[in-house]
């Protein structure tokens, strides 16, 4: 027993060692940001109104015609879930086979089942003796919400070009918007960086 739990002791230290040096490894994540240089004048700012006018409208528009979609989507949302529920009950039976298998070879080695250098060697950290496995894991059963969520959101999210839209009038009002790609998580040392927010105020509805 105790060289059983020596080599599972030394398993898992080297999992865990193995997680330190990736985490310690762990790429950058960069993101796009976009900043909104607003141009000067009382006739440019009168142009930036009518830009925002028709954004709103964009948005407004965008809106209705995604609660539309909603009022219709149930169909949808049955077929996808009669699916699921199929599925599920495959694995299911998948995974009350492998218990059965798992609980009789479990209850035959009596928790004695050892790797073949057990005798006077040491096994390599990645092995793992039976009697320590874990049982076979069962399905999750569908959830309708969030399968009627994904569906609105295949179905019922286009994108509306709103912000595309509000982008292109603010330049032809003599603003500027600028993109640049910068680090945001596991930066390394050069990585361009977040500026403060200098952009446009602009509601976060339909895009």
């Amino acid at each position: 027993m105790k060289r059983i739990i020596a080599h599972r002791w030394a398993g898992w230290a080297g999992l865990l060692m193995l997680a330190t040096l990736l985490s310690a490894c762990a790429a950058p994540r960069y993101a796009t940001e976009v900043r909104y240089l607003p141009p000067t004048g009382e006739a440019a700012q009168r142009c930036l109104d009518g830009c925002r006018v028709e954004m709103q409208a964009c948005q407004a528009d965008c809106q209705s015609r995604r609660e539309a979609c909603i009022r219709e989507i149930e169909p949808q949302v049955e077929a996808a879930f009669d699916e699921a529920l199929r599925r599920y009950e495959i694995e299911r039976r998948a995974y009350m086979r492998e218990r059965q298998f798992y609980e009789i070879e479990h209850a035959l080695h009596f928790g004695y089942y050892h790797h073949p250098f057990y005798y006077g060697y040491p096994g390599p950290f990645w092995f793992t003796d039976r009697y320590w496995d874990d049982p076979p894991v069962p399905p999750a059963a569908p959830d309708r919400a969030a399968i009627r969520e994904r569906v609105i959101d295949r179905e019922c999210n286009p994108g509306c070009g709103c912000q595309q839209a509000f982008d292109q009038c603010y330049i032809g009002c003599g603003g500027q918007v600028e993109r640049r790609v910068v680090c945001v998580e596991h930066c390394r040392e050069g990585d361009p960086r977040p500026q403060p927010p200098a952009r446009e105020p602009v509601s976060e509805g339909g895009r």
